[in-house]
């Protein structure tokens, strides 16, 4: 971590201009921002003290050069200061960033985020989708699925109540965010904020997602939440980091999928396992064929069909690929958090299981077990019919 060069004083205080000489200074004299300098610039720009021109040249400064962790986790840290208190103070199980959209398919993902409702998880999905017009986001389909979103905390606290699971804008959570998207627009540029907005954990849920797309951004993912634990922005909770489908997080089923694991317990140090979702989906091709297509209200009729690939009104809307594209991603995307859940409770981490256990809790979404789904599932793993430790028609969801 860089040394500051300077003192720092209040947000009302601070002369920002030092900040962008800092990053600006020429190739021998610029150097990086520190996390509690990063936290600040974040919270003078909130709070107006920060010009919508500093922001822009701090942003493209770092852009250029390549953020930091130190200056994500500094920027995740200072919103998290701009949060209203009572966000953090309603109860929040899972925390479920959705900011990248998909460029083809429905967000699956909020069929699992339903299931996980259904089983008395209370989860919370936030995001903007105005950052990326041009994909599918998870905000244009949460009607078909009576998915409240949220204006303000009695309103998110409401639909948690009621059903388990709300949507909140990242700009209900932190009004800076949609200042800072304008400027992403203006300038045609992405920054270390749309990287920050998915850490910001605004409920302290214990269990949370972190998704990527490129290369190299889940040692970043890992480094920031190492910081962010170590400065006190999280006291505690489970955290798994994947590379998402199209970034998204949702897991891909045609690949397999590497996730880590970071845990820190009340009076504990932190805790890193890891393990591999398998693939889903061998051999499968033309996912894309067809799936711009797709209305929103597809996903209303796969959550209410009890065998979708019989289903005449499924068949009117997808073909036999799709749907099984689709409930592939619900059950690696389900596997996924209950394997979080897993290290969360420090039980030992069972990723077979788990995949059987995520295609039951499917099925029981209606009261229904669907064999057809389960002998797929089952051959998949190589199951043995012998061994009835992973009969999945006798066992309960964990979650």
């Amino acid at each position: 971590m860089p040394k500051a060069e300077f003192e720092l004083a209040p947000v009302d205080e601070f002369d920002f201009r030092l900040f962008i000489k800092a990053l600006g200074k020429g190739e021998k004299g610029a150097r990086t921002l520190t996390f509690a300098e990063s936290s600040l610039l974040i919270q003078g720009f909130a709070k107006g003290k920060v010009t919508q021109a500093q922001m822009a040249s701090a942003m493209m400064l770092m852009r250029v050069r390549g953020e930091t962790a130190a200056e994500v986790a500094g920027v995740v840290s200072g919103l998290k200061h701009t949060i209203d208190a009572r966000w953090q103070a309603i109860q929040v199980d899972v925390d479920w960033p959705v900011y990248a959209g998909k460029r083809e398919q429905l967000p699956w993902l909020l069929l699992v985020a339903k299931v996980l409702a259904t089983k008395g998880l209370r989860v919370m999905l936030h995001g903007d989708s105005l950052a990326l017009p041009h994909r599918r986001h998870v905000e244009s389909c949460i009607e078909a699925l009576n998915i409240a979103s949220a204006k303000t905390v009695m309103e998110a606290e409401q639909a948690l109540q009621a059903n388990g699971i709300v949507y909140v804008h990242a700009g209900v959570l932190a009004p800076v965010l949609d200042d800072c998207r304008l400027l992403h627009q203006e300038l045609g540029l992405r920054s270390l904020i749309q990287t920050a907005s998915r850490c910001m954990n605004p409920a302290n849920a214990v269990l949370s997602l972190r998704s990527y797309f490129h290369p190299g951004l889940d040692d970043l993912h890992q480094s920031i939440a190492e910081m962010l634990f170590a400065e006190g922005d999280y006291q505690q909770g489970t955290i798994a980091i994947f590379k998402g489908l199209q970034g998204e997080t949702e897991v891909n089923p045609r690949v397999t999928t590497d996730v880590r694991f970071i845990k820190k317990s009340s009076g504990s140090k932190l805790q890193f396992s890891a393990c591999a979702l398998p693939t889903v989906l061998e051999g499968f091709s033309g996912a894309k064929v067809g799936q711009s297509e797709l209305a929103a209200q597809s996903l209303a009729h796969l959550w209410h069909t009890i065998l979708p690939f019989e289903s005449s009104i499924l068949a009117d809307e997808m073909t036999d690929s799709m749907i099984d594209q689709a409930l592939s991603s619900v059950e690696a995307t389900l596997c996924l958090v209950l394997c979080l859940q897993q290290v969360s409770s420090s039980k030992p981490l069972d990723v077979k299981e788990n995949l059987l256990l995520a295609q039951q809790c499917w099925s029981e979404r209606l009261s229904f077990t669907a064999p057809n789904r389960i002998e797929r599932v089952n051959r998949l793993l190589k199951h043995s019919p012998d061994d009835a430790s992973f009969d999945a028609k006798d066992r309960v969801c964990a979650v």
